[in-house]
């Protein structure tokens, strides 16, 4: 269901990416929190224009274990950034009003300890990626399409506050 801009997926088979990816099947790593007593989930918000692909990486991640909710634009992500209060942000680079950057920049004045993770597939992101670098921004960077394994590592990497 889809309200005010935003929705939390459910676990569901995904449209793309590597065939070997079974939902609720690990992809071989351990949780951080396993044996530990501790239920703490990573919480994520994605963000893509193309809600089915927000939609469909959010399902992967929260078959994963992960508490993923997708939203189709900057504004959306940086309203629920207030109360969801996310540990990872997962953003298109590319879309209609704010961009990854600045949707991401501005979660971080909510929510200083968010990591960022870009993704695109567009060669327009080169120049707004070296733009925020200079400005000090620091955030890792996905190619599209991305492959579930990757998306899978590269968010528990990020989770991972040794990192």
């Amino acid at each position: 269901m889809f309200t005010e801009g935003y929705i939390s997926a459910m676990p569901a088979s995904p449209s793309f990416g590597d065939p070997k990816w079974i939902p609720g099947h690990s992809l071989g790593q351990s949780d951080k929190y396993a044996g530990t007593g501790e239920s703490k989930k990573t919480r994520v918000i994605v963000i893509d224009d193309e809600f089915l692909i927000a939609e469909t990486v959010a399902e992967i991640l929260n078959a994963e274990g992960f508490e993923t909710t997708a939203v189709s634009n900057g504004a959306s992500a940086i309203e629920l950034a207030g109360s969801l209060q996310p540990d990872i942000v997962l953003s298109d680079v590319i879309m209609p009003g704010l961009n990854g950057i600045e949707t991401g920049v501005r979660i971080r004045e909510i929510v200083p300890h968010c990591r960022l993770i870009l993704f695109s597939g567009q060669a327009a992101t080169v120049d707004l990626l070296a733009k925020a670098r200079e400005q000090g921004h620091r955030f890792d960077i996905l190619a599209k399409p991305i492959k579930p394994e990757q998306l899978i590592s590269a968010i528990r990497d990020a989770s991972d506050p040794s990192v």
